[in-house]
């Protein structure tokens, strides 16, 4: 039982209420807050209904966070009518929903204080079947404080297969934007189709969001997989952009290499102050995984590229800093790891043609790339591992979409210097070979093509984030570039380009032309490669096929430069397990 409990006299009657509105949150049927007679003593004592205070990890509750005494006794000292007039609190960083299943989908926002007060909000949410909220069919209330970094996230249950619903929060005078969301088909439904926008790695120093903007204008996008690097962690000379500097307002906040819970807490603030990003998330619901830089470059679950005790700190305090402040700002709910306290891993079942499975092949149980002896390197934990491979086996949907962070398809160890252009950035270079992909652990890499192919299953894709380049690729059951008779294609993978993240090529046309034939060289399966160019990936699912178009934006560095373009469609035919189709419109 949380300490604040403790701390409380909370009357039977509160809590008989509390225990009567909701299963998991304080929820009222009256016309306001005030009216719903939910005392700040229910609240307090029902602080984790705001999943930002729960444990990322169910099951270890020792990841939680406490609602501070002082905190308790704030909250109780406020009004319950607040005077009308300036509001104690802002919605500054906008609203945004994620995890949608057939029945619920979490909600989130987070409040600014206005001239440093309110240590503590209460919040009401509004879901609404109409975006004039005419035909509310859930309200509630939860509370949170700085002691969360102010965020707010509820699971938001009881609703509707396959509807679209609006959403907006309330504290005070003040109104947040309102969101748009929509909640899975039934696990037994037919669905005749599924549109997913694929994004990944999208660096604010780097440039601007036109890709997150394209995606929310569109009609025809159902859900955004997000596969990583949702924020970077660098301080403003740690990975500095090329192609022109963008305005200082896109430096990182703070200005260090992220280390502490408020470092990872004020950089997740800073990105979510951007109007492309918020747009984005206010109008379509967000499956999202986390790669390296939502805890640190080329991390694993030891420690990172550019961890420095010195200046970081320990690596198993920074990874849980960074692994909470992601629990507080994403719409994800908190899992239940089995021997692990790192899980994102899972997986959503959408109708009758898609089994989604969310891995994380960063965190949990990786161990250090290019280290000791290959053979022995493990992408993920067994655990994870035997989820992977038996969801597989057992799943029953016309396709299996893997969301994936790292690059699958053939890379090489090293790349001969000798095949690339003078004066080629050695950073660009290391990201051609293999050590931080799967290629690099080739023992997990050759039990997933096993299970595929002993397995006899078909109709599997693989989306891919991190890299920051396009590369789609056919993948043979014997790990090469080379599709033969006795080991032909098992699935097909899709590598995404980056939001603004610079690219292999380092944002340059000329560089893309030197070593884009490399990768025809190295991975002979790949039927398309660009790696100079940003946007995201259109994914659209039929029982007859999966169709991929690769669609870019003209410039990150230009604010006018959001114009979109498709510069390559590809399809798999439903049973080929490779690329069918593969255009440049």
């Amino acid at each position: 039982m949380p300490p604040v409990r403790h701390l409380l006299a909370v009357s039977a009657a509160a809590v008989l209420l509390a225990l009567a509105t909701s299963v998991h949150a304080i929820e009222f049927t009256a016309p306001s807050f005030a009216e719903s007679k939910i005392s700040y003593e229910a609240l307090a004592d029902r602080f984790e209904d705001n999943l930002a205070f729960q444990s990322p990890v169910a099951n270890f509750p020792g990841l939680s966070t406490p609602f501070s005494a002082h905190h308790v006794l704030e909250l109780l000292k406020l009004p319950m009518l607040p005077a009308h007039g300036v509001p104690a609190v802002k919605f500054l960083h906008g609203v945004a929903s994620g995890d949608p299943l057939v029945d619920a989908v979490i909600i989130w926002t987070r409040v600014t204080p206005a001239a440093g007060n309110a240590p503590v909000a209460v919040v009401q949410y509004q879901v609404a079947t109409d975006s004039a909220f005419a035909s509310i069919v859930k309200r509630g209330v939860v509370v949170t404080s700085e002691d969360v970094g102010h965020s707010v996230k509820v699971d938001v249950k009881g609703l509707n297969p396959a509807t679209t619903y609006f959403y907006r929060f309330m504290a005070n005078d003040d109104t947040s934007p309102v969101g748009r969301t929509k909640t899975l088909v039934s696990n037994t439904a037919d669905l005749a189709s599924l549109n997913l926008a694929v994004v990944s790695c999208a660096n604010m120093q780097h440039g601007y969001y036109h890709a997150y903007e394209a995606i929310a204008k569109r009609n025809d996008i159902d859900i955004v997989l997000a596969l990583g690097d949702y924020i970077y962690e660098y301080d403003k000379t740690g990975y500095p952009p090329v192609g022109g500097e963008l305005p200082a307002s896109r430096d990182p906040v703070p200005d260090k290499n992220l280390a502490n819970i408020t470092d990872y807490r004020t950089r997740y603030a800073q990105y979510k102050t951007d109007p492309q990003l918020q747009l984005l998330h206010a109008q379509k619901p967000w499956i999202v995984v986390w790669d390296d830089h939502e805890f640190a470059n080329d991390a694993w679950m030891g420690g990172a590229e550019n961890q420095n005790v010195t200046r970081d700190g320990p690596w198993d305090a920074r990874k849980v800093a960074a692994m909470r402040a992601f629990h507080e700002n994403i719409p994800i709910r908190p899992s239940h790891a089995h021997g692990d306290e790192y899980r994102v891993y899972r997986s959503f079942q959408i109708g009758n043609l898609v089994d989604l499975l969310m891995l994380d092949t960063r965190i949990d149980g990786r161990t250090q790339q290019g280290a000791g002896d290959s053979a022995s390197r493990k992408i993920m934990g067994a655990e994870q591992e035997q989820w992977l491979h038996s969801s597989l086996k057992s799943s029953k949907a016309k396709w299996r979409i893997i969301g994936n962070q790292i690059m699958f398809a053939t890379l090489p160890e090293n790349i001969n210097p000798a095949l690339l252009p003078p004066g080629f950035p050695a950073a660009a270079a290391a990201d051609l070979k293999s050590s931080d992909t799967w290629n690099g652990y080739p023992t997990s890499r050759k039990a997933l093509l096993d299970v595929l192919y002993q397995n006899k299953i078909n109709n599997t894709v693989m989306l891919t984030g991190d890299f920051h380049g396009s590369v789609a690729s056919d993948i043979p059951a014997d790990g090469s570039g080379i599709p033969k008779p006795n080991a032909p294609s098992v699935m097909t993978e899709f590598v995404g380009p980056s939001i603004t993240s610079a690219s292999p090529a380092q944002d340059s046309a000329i560089l893309n032309e030197y070593i884009k034939p490399l990768v025809g060289g190295i991975n002979p399966s790949a039927k398309w490669a660009d790696l100079y160019r940003h946007g995201y990936m259109f994914v659209a699912v039929t029982p007859a096929k999966v169709r991929v178009e690769y669609t870019y934006v003209k410039s990150v560095k230009m604010l006018d430069g959001g114009a979109t373009a498709v510069a390559a469609l590809l399809e798999t035919a439903s049973g080929s397990n490779r690329i069918t189709t593969a255009l440049q419109p």
